[in-house]
């Protein structure tokens, strides 16, 4: 098992295979149980939209479930995003968890991105935060150097020596969602195996009549005509509003759109009110979505990238005008902020009309926009030292490119970031455009920010069209567009500290350190362990020989200076034992 759940009274399991849903009805004990729906894995986003009767079936029997109870659905991506807003009439939604799985026995057509994961949809029939046990995932350590998978650096004595902290991206395990699902049902037993749940009730509707189709589910694919495209569009960057100048766009004009939207979580952008009201900000969103399915071309793609539950909703109003391709599951690098990491952002990938074979997968481009399409292989590590190892033995650290990607991590250092608080790495848009553009085609950005998306495709020798309301940041993405043609990198490290910020922890000013951070960290571990519990500063005070003030000085916050006493510390080499003296 690869996961460890503290103080863990283990659920029961029971199995119940259902047919016929007419008769699906909560039972006697259901106050103790979290439920598992498996829906069949072969139910394809057309055949999703002829189910809304099993559907509400579904969300009838857990609209009678008891106050405290837990709900969770096994599906496929577009199965599980049109289910979900039918569920939330009755149920809180707490989380969309990518779970890893077996290539379908359906072999995808050439040319398009095979699916590797699962969605497990998590809701409570309760309005609280979701009560679970803290679960933490095993180390991994890689094969060649033997090392942790990630590299922690100076910071290992403030993780816990079996593991970190579980996110919503399940890669260390692996399930077959037609046969054998027994990975997450171990999982779930453990991570719900709190007070008062008791049993872990399998709801198995992989074989039910309702979701059985007759009827030829091709009839319900959206085909576009093929149209003749607009003149050639030169490259270009807007400052203006995103919906007036997409107006101003002819239809079928673009090749490839990608988009970053504010994601209305109270962002500190320069002009845009990220804090609108849901009604308001999926309206705006649903205008901007209509005018970019006007100006795409035909068999061409449009990504959106967004956190899980608002991806849902744009799938809501893109299923109506195009056809589903794929839901990529972009692992960026999660911040241990709640007992379940948040690491997944998803992109939404729709067609309009039949998508044409991938670029990036059908043998166009250079041999170096290849290497963006083969993701590092499972089990490696990023160490410089050890990658340039890797390459002198001859050893093989890719894998096949499918639609989890993990090994592309958000910018975390200030020396590669700009002024603009929410800025994507240029490898991800590389990424991006290598699979689904071909030299010379033209891409659109219309929220461009600080431009990272219009100097990747100039670099990658694409046509490009940057729309941002902001006259900052629309400066920023000139300057940096300039540094380009004067021969510079405009992704190279710099000395400058940026001002605008994404996270609410403040940043610290820069000093000299007269004792280190990892040794206050340590000392506070060593009062810990003296006093029996986290210390407060009164207790520094007296039991420590270095002044309160660096410890007030050097941290942003009272538990960043408690880090390390709350947990164990590890090592980048395996450990056969597990410490619980922790607080």
């Amino acid at each position: 098992m690869a996961h460890w759940s503290e103080n863990c009274n283990r659920l029961s399991l029971t199995t119940i295979s259902l047919g016929d849903l007419d008769t699906l009805e909560p039972t006697e004990g259901g106050e103790g149980s979290v439920y598992l729906f498996c829906l069949p894995p072969s139910l394809s986003d057309n055949a999703a939209t002829l189910s809304t009767t099993g559907f509400n079936l579904i969300a009838h029997f857990c609209a009678k479930l008891p106050a405290n109870a837990v709900v969770c659905v096994l599906a496929t991506p577009p199965s599980a995003a049109r289910l979900l807003p039918i569920l939330e009439r009755s149920l809180k939604y707490q989380l969309w968890v990518a779970v890893k799985s077996v290539a379908s026995s359906n072999t995808p057509p050439e040319g398009s991105l095979p699916q590797n994961h699962s969605a497990l949809l998590v809701l409570t029939r309760y309005s609280g935060a979701l009560q679970h046990t803290k679960t933490r995932i095993k180390y991994t350590y890689c094969p060649a150097c033997k090392k942790t998978t990630k590299d922690y650096g100076g910071k290992k004595h403030i993780y816990h020596e079996y593991g970190t902290l579980m996110s919503d991206v399940w890669r260390d395990i692996e399930c077959d969602p037609a046969h054998d699902i027994e990975a997450i049902t171990d999982r779930l037993r453990d991570v719900f195996g709190v007070a008062p749940y008791k049993h872990l009730k399998v709801l198995d509707l992989r074989e039910s009549l309702a979701f059985s189709f007759t009827e030829n589910v091709e009839t319900v694919r959206r085909k576009e005509q093929p149209q003749a495209s607009a003149s050639a569009l030169e490259s270009r960057l807007l400052n203006a509003d995103c919906l007036e100048a997409l107006k101003a766009l002819p239809d079928n004009s673009i090749d490839f759109c990608f988009t970053d939207p504010p994601y209305n979580l109270q962002k500190k952008y320069d002009k845009w009110d990220d804090s609108l009201e849901s009604i308001a900000y999926f309206e705006w969103c649903d205008a901007w979505l209509a005018e970019l399915y006007r100006v795409l071309k035909p068999n061409c793609t449009l990504a959106v990238l967004n956190i899980p539950l608002w991806a849902v909703r744009h799938y809501q109003k893109l299923a109506t005008l195009m056809q589903f391709q794929s839901w990529i599951v972009w692992e960026a690098l999660g911040l241990p902020v709640r007992m379940i990491m948040p690491s997944h952002y998803a992109l939404l990938c729709f067609s309009k009309g039949e998508p044409r074979p991938l670029p990036g997968l059908t043998n166009v481009g250079t041999p170096h926009e290849k290497t963006y399409l083969q993701p590092l292989g499972e089990g490696f590590c990023v160490r410089a030292s050890c990658e340039t190892g890797r390459r002198q033995v001859g050893i093989s650290d890719t894998a096949e490119l499918g639609d989890i990607w993990a090994d592309i991590h958000r910018l975390k250092h200030n020396s590669r970031r700009v002024d603009h608080p929410c800025q994507l790495p240029p490898h991800l848009l590389r990424r991006l455009f290598a699979l689904f553009t071909k030299p010379n085609e033209i891409v659109l950005d219309c929220f461009n920010g600080a431009g990272t998306s219009t100097l990747v495709a100039v670099q990658m020798n694409r046509r490009y069209i940057g729309i941002e309301h902001s006259e900052q940041y629309h400066n920023l993405a000139l300057q940096r567009h300039y540094q380009y043609e004067c021969g510079q990198d405009p992704f190279e490290k710099t000395e400058s500290v940026p001002q605008a910020k994404n996270s609410r922890v403040p940043r610290m000013p820069t000093q000299k350190y007269l004792v280190s951070k990892k040794q206050l960290q340590l000392e506070v571990r060593r009062i810990a362990k003296q006093v029996g519990r986290l210390p407060t500063k009164e207790d520094v005070k007296a039991h420590s020989a270095y002044s309160l003030e660096y410890f007030e000085k050097y941290f942003s916050s009272w538990g960043e200076v408690c880090a390390a006493a709350r947990t164990t510390g590890m090592s980048e080499l395996p450990t056969s034992q597990l410490s619980l003296d922790v607080f």
